[in-house]
């Protein structure tokens, strides 16, 4: 576990907005490097408005969303990230981008703050360097669909490539609506505010929130995804909810990795379906380090294609290795582009064993939260448990098994459950749910495909 004092901290987030702002200085120049001629505007793919023209290179974001109680490690992800073997400067050199959202002092939610948007590699002498491309307004949320979007269309119009990817790096709360995960029984579903969904860009909207307590004998988990804004007491919390994260892509990616909690739901893969090749994500919560950075440019950028699979397994070995409650850890990359035989098996699953699966014990059921946070359990787990055929069983395996690329899970998480049945997705189970929560749930793509709540 990491641990900052305030002196460190202060130096240490010197310090990398220092290798960040140098950058201003560079002859960096967008209409030089990046015009094309001979390209029609257009001709462009089906989604996303990508110019289609033969690209070598690929481009990954580090979209680290760290205005919140996880800001230390977010920053040394970022210092890890630069100690890797970064791309070189050039026009048809890989493209690695990072933005990041830190506060200005750890703790300091209430004092604005500018998300800067950098472009780092290895100059022609093999010393770091970075071009700041773009500094934020002090305003802006990180953890809200406008801004993400926002990013993201930059980096479309200033950066083609044969590949898109993005790690997305902050709290995050799998598929739950804004506000829920920390005050379920206050949550209250409306319909109006869920078609602010509907628009790509709307303005972000605050919640009340209260930090849970941490146990301080425990490892730090990033539990909660939010831009954490105000001072103690009177916090507001800025999320992003699945389906607007999904409508914020302007381009297709090829792969989004999410270095936070809760995402490995089959939810939040049918939402993205559409709009993502592989989605690597933790069914449980995410010790607070997350990823190997150091290791993730070597993976993503040095070959020919990008190979997040060795992210992931890079993820699990790190805490397989480790004893006690720091041998924690789930992870599956899914292609989503193999969901809807999955969708079409379940519809006809959820059907036959409704009744079933309404009395179906959840505490018998493989589960993926700790304390009380239970809206998250074995996908494949609930239908045995809820007594379904073996032959059923085996064909919803089996079509399960068909989306997964890679899938690890430690036998235990943090001595608070055993994991003795892995899918690689986890699920909601509404017998053991939420009335409002069931309203919010019918609104997501995975359940009008399937009829889980009716």
């Amino acid at each position: 576990m990491k641990v900052y004092n305030n002196i460190l901290y202060r130096f240490t987030l010197a310090a990398v907005m220092a290798l960040v702002l140098a950058a201003c200085e560079s002859s960096f120049d967008f209409h030089t490097d990046f015009y094309h001629d001979g390209v029609s505007s257009d001709r462009r793919d089906e989604y996303g408005g990508r110019e289609v023209r033969e690209e070598s290179r690929n481009v990954l974001l580090l979209y680290s969303a760290g205005f919140n109680s996880l800001s230390g490690y977010l920053e040394e992800d970022i210092r890890d990230l630069l100690s890797g073997e970064l791309p070189s400067e050039g026009r048809i050199k890989d493209v690695l981008l990072v933005y990041s959202h830190l506060p200005i002092n750890k703790g300091a939610y209430a004092t604005p703050s500018s998300p800067v948007l950098t472009r780092v590699y290895k100059d022609i002498y093999g010393n770091v360097a970075s071009d700041t491309l773009v500094v934020y307004p002090s305003s802006a949320r990180s953890a809200s669909a406008a801004q993400l979007n926002e990013v993201l269309t930059y980096v479309r119009d200033n950066f083609p490539a044969k590949t898109y990817g993005m790690i997305f790096s902050s709290h995050a709360t799998g598929y739950l609506p804004t506000g829920f995960y920390t005050s379920p029984d206050s949550y209250v579903f409306s319909p109006e505010l869920s078609t602010l969904g509907t628009e790509r860009c709307g303005e972000p909207r605050g919640v009340p929130y209260m930090e849970p307590e941490h146990d301080p004998t425990l490892p730090m988990v990033k539990s909660v995804g939010q831009d954490q804004v105000g001072g103690y007491g009177a916090y507001l919390s800025y999320e992003i909810q699945i389906e607007d994260f999904a409508r914020a892509l302007p381009m297709y990616m090829d792969y989004i990795l999410f270095d936070a909690c809760l995402m490995g739901g089959v939810e939040v893969a049918y939402e993205l379906k559409d709009r993502c090749g592989l989605v690597g994500f933790s069914q449980t919560e995410v010790l607070a380090e997350g990823f190997d950075y150091r290791s993730i440019p070597n993976y993503l950028l040095s070959g020919q294609e990008p190979d997040p699979e060795s992210v992931c397994r890079d993820y699990f070995e790190q805490y397989d290795v480790q004893s006690g409650i720091y041998r924690s850890a789930t992870i599956s990359l899914v292609d989503c582009r193999r969901m809807e035989p999955l969708a079409v098996i379940c519809a006809d699953l959820f059907g036959k064993y409704r009744r079933d699966m309404q009395h179906v014990s959840p505490f018998n059921v493989q589960r993926y939260y700790r304390y009380d946070y239970h809206w998250f359990y074995d996908l494949v787990d609930i239908l045995v448990k809820a007594g379904a055929d073996p032959a059923d069983v085996k064909a919803l395996e089996s079509a399960v098994d068909d989306c997964m690329v890679y899938r690890a899970a430690t036998p235990e998480f943090m001595g608070s459950f055993d994991i003795d049945s892995y899918s690689g997705f986890s699920m909601y189970l509404p017998c053991h749910g939420n009335s409002e929560l069931d309203k919010y749930y019918r609104t997501l793509k995975w359940n009008i495909a399937t009829g889980l709540v009716e």
